[in-house]
């Protein structure tokens, strides 16, 4: 990459800071090889819930997401 394509890119768009977390923790997501049938299972590193039950999201989207969620939460006490 060109000094001048360095300088003008954005980060956030190019993924050298998009930092993908799953949608019920905002952790990262773990990998466990199955020895059995050589298949991979991807789940949680907090909860260990499996990848049918979150998305990988952007860590900017989990913040928002938790923002949000916590000015309900204010709003309804």
């Amino acid at each position: 990459m060109s000094y001048d394509n360095w300088k003008l890119s954005n980060p956030q768009d190019d993924g050298w800071t998009s930092h993908e977390v799953t949608s019920c923790c905002g952790v990262e997501e773990r990998i466990k090889h199955n020895l059995c049938d050589d298949s991979e299972i991807y789940y949680c590193s907090e909860c260990g819930e499996d990848n049918y039950a979150y998305e990988i999201i952007s860590q900017h989207e989990y913040n928002e997401r938790s923002r949000e969620d916590a000015q309900e939460w204010s709003r309804d006490e």
